[in-house]
């Protein structure tokens, strides 16, 4: 059985080496390579001796190098170096699974075009359990009006987190909005601090915590004048985010040009 060759972007990050790890574990994939950024002081050490693996290959500041030696990159990195990675997938047709979140409307617009010519999965989070929950908050906030009920989302993670809200938590708003017929753009509600009116009907709330080790904790409240709807999903670890992204990696490279998200992979 042929397997499956991946390269790993920014592979000594905190997702970078969960990622590694489980492709080396995995019978059916083949590790072909990692890179991370030049200023990196393990660049041109052997990857296995870092992370105590039995692989050979050596760290690199070429992301060209592995993007030749894959059929599918995986990108938990910034969104500045996925756009550099963006590009080169688009120059030598390498399939990308792209986890990044925070991602600006340049990265998304450069998503777009790059889709154009090959596959892309992206997805701010990959576990099944957060994309079953995007499915239940749309249909929930459908049938919740927004005349009747507020919909709130509050997120923690742990303080090393950057981005705030988490894309996650962006996704949630986007299906409340999907689910309402609404612009989401319009409904956002980031920051009150400097809002000095009462809240409007149909605006979308969210509410963010950093703190400690939490992998990750989302909910999206629908509050009403006599009851309230909750729907959480709580993260233990990486490894649903890992799972979902290697999942994804061995389908996207046999899929037609075009951006497909997670509930694609999943089938749901």
């Amino acid at each position: 059985m042929t397997k499956t060759k991946i390269g790993i972007a920014g592979c000594l990050g905190r997702m970078g080496k969960e990622l590694l790890k489980a492709v080396n574990n995995n019978p059916n994939l083949q590790f072909s390579g990692g890179f991370e950024i030049k200023s990196n002081p393990n660049i041109g050490k052997s990857i296995g001796t870092i992370l105590d693996l039995d692989i050979s290959e050596l760290l690199t500041d070429n992301p060209h190098d592995v993007f030749k030696a894959s059929q599918v990159i995986i990108d938990f990195t910034t969104p500045e170096s996925t756009e550099k990675n963006l590009l080169i997938a688009s120059d030598l047709k390498t399939p990308m699974v792209i986890g990044t979140t925070g991602l600006t409307r340049k990265t998304k617009d450069l998503i777009k075009e790059v889709s154009l010519s090959i596959p892309l999965v992206q997805s701010y989070n990959m576990s099944i359990g957060v994309n079953l929950l995007l499915n239940l908050v749309e249909d929930a906030a459908k049938k919740l009006n927004e005349d009747e009920y507020d919909a709130e989302i509050f997120e923690i993670h742990h303080k090393h987190k950057i981005d705030a809200p988490s894309g996650t938590a962006i996704s949630l708003g986007e299906a409340v909005a999907r689910g309402r017929s609404v612009n989401f753009d319009d409904k956002k509600i980031f920051d009150r601090t400097n809002n000095k009116l009462a809240r409007k009907a149909g605006d979308i709330g969210f509410a963010v915590l950093r703190a400690g080790e939490i992998q990750g904790e989302h909910t999206v409240n629908f509050l009403g004048n006599h009851d309230q709807l909750s729907l959480s999903h709580k993260t233990s670890n990486r490894s649903i985010f890992v799972n979902g992204a290697i999942k994804a990696a061995e389908w996207i490279i046999s899929k037609k040009s075009g951006i497909y998200s997670m509930k694609d992979v999943l089938g749901i």
